[in-house]
């Protein structure tokens, strides 16, 4: 029976030492859950900013080739025509 107690006690220490290292793991384990999701978080931060930067320098390229394109077709029906002054002057 002293036997039997002894090895009771033995299973009980063994059982709170097991107890202890899951609980020492588990806690390392949640220490890296918590800089792998700060991680995530500053990488979609970055990732946002850069598509942000991204479609707006799109749009400013948009913009500026509509301007350019915009000047030009204005400067095309603003100027005279070279062909049509030269007929009017031949017409007179």
């Amino acid at each position: 029976m002293m036997i039997e107690v002894i090895n009771l006690e033995e299973q009980l220490e063994d059982m709170k030492a097991k107890l202890d290292k899951f609980q020492k793991e588990s806690a390392e384990k949640d220490a890296q859950i918590k800089r792998q999701n700060e991680h995530i978080a500053e990488l979609e931060k970055k990732l946002e900013k850069k598509s942000f930067e991204a479609s707006n320098e799109g749009l400013s390229t948009k913009d500026s080739n509509k301007e350019s394109s915009h000047s030009e077709e204005c400067d095309d029906k603003c100027k005279p025509k070279k062909d049509c002054t030269i007929s009017l002057m031949s017409v007179e």
